[in-house]
């Protein structure tokens, strides 16, 4: 069976090609949540990523697409990408998820389990053995996400107003974020954050963590915050007595961030660690053979 599966996140999108269990081709761009009324661009921008890998492969059409996308937890934004993207005739079926449902699947191969995902937002969702699901976080900006890259970047910029005015500490955030953001001075770094999108506040959490490397008091508070916040998260959903995979830009293998967390839900909670990277598209494989009755 020749399976397309899209990962769309806040900041990226991903789709691979698989030829049964083989990948055959991956391609990535700029992704985004999907947004009501935004069904049409966003299946044109996976088009451009998924019918090169098509032709390299010189098949027609996929038999299945599966898209996990950011933003699509509801039946109408189901809905509406599904049906644009068939308009695009890339394969004969498509099925329309969450970012979060596609990384599950992928992680616990359908089974039991609780998936902490951490990027430009964060989210917890769990499935026990008898079925049933829970969701946590993934509220968005404006009413959660705690513990995620934009969390941390805004309380970063926080941070920095603060010292400026003096009702915060000293903190090298100041230098980092300017550095960050190519801007110079306190002036510079306001007009930047007051047009700034949610992705483009959650570019700085790499410069607010390599500053808590570095030992800085503020930066280090933030990072403990986060790692806080996720585990919070993961407890919430059922870590403890289900097994915990981690996911996200936030909580990849190369983040040190990612082995806090780790370490705190075993240590504080007895929870069992996925080591092992998700790779998010290859849930598509697991909910193409759940679509096709296998």
């Amino acid at each position: 069976m020749i399976v397309l599966g899209a990962d769309v996140g806040g900041t990226s999108a991903r789709v691979v090609l698989y030829d049964g269990e083989t990948e055959r081709g991956r391609a990535e761009g700029p992704g985004g949540p999907m947004r009501s009324g935004e069904g049409e661009r966003l299946a044109e921008r996976l088009a451009s990523l998924a019918r090169p890998l098509l032709q390299r492969e010189r098949n027609a059409r996929a038999d299945t697409f599966v898209v996990g996308a950011s933003g699509a937890g509801r039946a109408e934004e189901q809905a509406e990408l599904q049906a644009a993207l068939e308009k695009q005739r890339l394969a004969w079926r498509v099925r329309v998820t969450t970012d979060a449902e596609l990384a599950r699947a992928a992680a616990f191969a359908g089974g039991a389990g609780v998936l902490l995902i951490a990027g430009t937002g964060s989210v917890a969702l769990a499935r026990t053995a008898a079925g049933s699901e829970r969701w946590v976080g993934g509220r968005g900006w404006r009413m959660g996400d705690q513990g995620s890259a934009h969390w941390i970047g805004a309380r970063a910029l926080e941070a920095v107003g603060a010292m400026h005015d003096g009702l915060g500490p000293t903190t090298r955030l100041a230098e980092a974020l300017g550095v960050a953001t190519k801007v110079n001075g306190i002036a510079g770094l306001i007009r930047w954050s007051v047009k700034a999108s949610p992705a483009e506040v959650a570019a700085l959490a790499p410069a607010v963590l390599s500053c808590a490397d570095g030992g800085d008091p503020t930066a280090v508070e933030l990072r403990d915050g986060a790692v806080h916040w996720l585990v919070r998260l993961a407890v919430a959903a059922g870590a403890g007595p289900l097994p915990v995979a981690l996911s996200g830009g936030l909580l990849a293998p190369e983040r040190g961030l990612r082995e806090r967390v780790a370490v705190a839900l075993e240590s504080r909670h007895a929870a069992t660690v996925q080591r092992r990277a998700v790779d998010p598209c290859r849930g598509a494989l697991i909910l193409a053979a759940r679509g096709a009755g296998a």
